[in-house]
Order: C-alpha cells, then sequence, then structure tokens
C-alpha cells in the first residue's frame, strides 16, 4: 500500500515538472526576438578596395550622407541570432529609399561564412527604379516569420552617383509614391451626376386621365344595378350577414384605392389577406342563409 502511494506522489511531481517545462518552452518562444551582431558597412571600389569602412551598433546610424560613386558599391555584413543562438531568417534586405521620391531599391542578403553579406550599386538601383541621383535612406531590413517583430534598422544616409554616360532616364511621375506626387498629378475624384428628372404634364392633365380610369366604376355601380334589375328582397333573409359581406367588398375597394396612393404592395398584402379571409367567411354564411330560406319554401 505504501509503495503504491510513494508511486502515486512520484507521478504527480513528475506530471508538474513537465508542465512546468513545457510552460517555460512556450514562454520562451513567444518572447524569441532577433538580434544583430557584427554590422559592419563598406563603400567599396571597383577593384574591391574599400574607400570607407564603419562598425555599427544597433540602433546607432553610422552613414553620415557619403558619397558612394557610379562605380563603387555599399556592402553591409551582419551575423543574425535568435534568443543568442545563430538563425536564419527569411528576410535579410537592404533597402535604398530616395529621399526626393520616395522610390527604393532592393538588395538581398546572402549568407557566407556565419554571416549575411548584402551589396548594391547605382547600377542596380538604376535597374529598379531608374537614374536617380541625390541622397537615400539606407536601411536594413530582417525579419521573420517565427518572431512577433522584425529589425528595421536605418544606418544613415548616403549619396548615390551615377555615371554620366548612363542613357536611363529619371523615373516617370506616374510611378512616384502616395506622399510624393505632386497635386496636379492626382486625378480627380469621381462624382456620380444623375440624369436630370425628365419634364412631367400638368396636374390637370394627371387628374383627367385618372377620372377617365375610374369612369367605367361609375358605369358599374350605376347603369348596371338598373338595366339588370338588381333588388334587394333578399337582404330580409340574412340582414348581418349580407351587411358583412358588401361592407367587406367595400373596405376591399377603399384598400385597393389607399394602395393606389400611398402604401406598397407588402403593407397592403397583409391587409388584403385579411379583408379577404373576412369577405370569404361572411359569404359563406350569408350563402347559408339563402341556401335555407330557399329550402323553407321548396
Amino acid at each position: 500500500m505504501a509503495h503504491q502511494r510513494w508511486s502515486l506522489a512520484l507521478l504527480l511531481v513528475h506530471a508538474v515538472l513537465l508542465t512546468a517545462s513545457a510552460q517555460d518552452a512556450s514562454d520562451g518562444h513567444l518572447v524569441a526576438e532577433l538580434g544583430i551582431s557584427d554590422v559592419k558597412v563598406v563603400i567599396k571600389k571597383a577593384d574591391g578596395s574599400a574607400i570607407s569602412s564603419l562598425a555599427a551598433t544597433y540602433p546607432k546610424a553610422v552613414l553620415a550622407n557619403p558619397q558612394v560613386p557610379a562605380s563603387a558599391s555599399l556592402e553591409v555584413s551582419l551575423a543574425v541570432k535568435k534568443s543568442g543562438e545563430a538563425f536564419k531568417p527569411q528576410q535579410v534586405m537592404l533597402m535604398l529609399r530616395s529621399k526626393s521620391l520616395g522610390l527604393a531599391a532592393y538588395a538581398v542578403g546572402k549568407l557566407k561564412g556565419g554571416a549575411y553579406q548584402l551589396s548594391i550599386n547605382a547600377a542596380a538601383v538604376e535597374k529598379q527604379i531608374g537614374k536617380l541621383p541625390g541622397e537615400y535612406d539606407v536601411v536594413l531590413l530582417v525579419g521573420d516569420p517565427s518572431v512577433p517583430k522584425g529589425i528595421e534598422y536605418g544606418l544613415g544616409t548616403a549619396e548615390l552617383m551615377f555615371s554620366a554616360a548612363s542613357t536611363a532616364s529619371e523615373p516617370a511621375a506616374v510611378v512616384r509614391t502616395a506622399d510624393f506626387q505632386s497635386v496636379n498629378n492626382i486625378k480627380p475624384e469621381i462624382h456620380h451626376i444623375f440624369r436630370a428628372p425628365e419634364k412631367r404634364p400638368p396636374v390637370v392633365v394627371s387628374y383627367v386621365f385618372a377620372g377617365l380610369a375610374l369612369l367605367p366604376l361609375v358605369v358599374v355601380l350605376l347603369y348596371v344595378p338598373a338595366a339588370t334589375g338588381v333588388n334587394f328582397k333578399a337582404f330580409s333573409a340574412a340582414p348581418l350577414a349580407s351587411l358583412l359581406f358588401h361592407g367587406g367588398l367595400a373596405a376591399m375597394l377603399v384598400l385597393y384605392l389607399v394602395f393606389w396612393l400611398r402604401l406598397n404592395l407588402v403593407q397592403t398584402l397583409p391587409l388584403a389577406g385579411a379583408l379577404g379571409l373576412f369577405v370569404a367567411v361572411s359569404g359563406y354564411l350569408l350563402l347559408s342563409a339563402l341556401s335555407a330560406q330557399r329550402l323553407k319554401k321548396d
């Protein structure tokens, strides 16, 4: 019995330790961040000799607008770490963004001997955005989906020179970013213009045609009863049912008139259904009374 108790206690302690270690590992994964070290910025001539070489420490800028000749290149090297260990992120890029137009050219880093090497020159910039001499912001971009936040390291500014023999043209205005678009180059906002309503006839004409449309109803109410010999002899058989039935029919006609003047179909259908049911019930009662009266006579 004691042996079983000791075994159960050991199992509980083991489970607690496993849970704590898993929680620590999970927390460490969530707070893991990228880090960069051994950042070095070199401006090299075409023959490989260095014009200037600077060591950088994140996040301090090191470039104070040096000139990069057309034949020279700007090279950056760095080491990337994650939680203190060497790491290979998905993105290591060097961005040169024009301060005059906002357009940017990029260089992708290559891993060599445990460090990333990035190199860009005037020819590469000209190929991506065109011939655009002037000052550029030099920014190092490092990122990976496994970390919540990447690194955007502003190394400073540099003045990029282009070859006078180059025949490339400056970037057209249509490819400039929105931050640098001139007011004249932005298309005007589109406002929808509705067609002007057509001219309608005078109100008197509308009333005349409405009266002509109601004329057949007047004929039915006045001429047809006199011509066909309509009588009210059977009214005494069921006076209440007769009043209800004919009142329901009159209410239906009034409803049609109101529908024509102001109601829509959704509002009219429930009322018409209720009145139709009322007319059907009252008509059934009236016909039953008339049938009973005829049976008595027979």
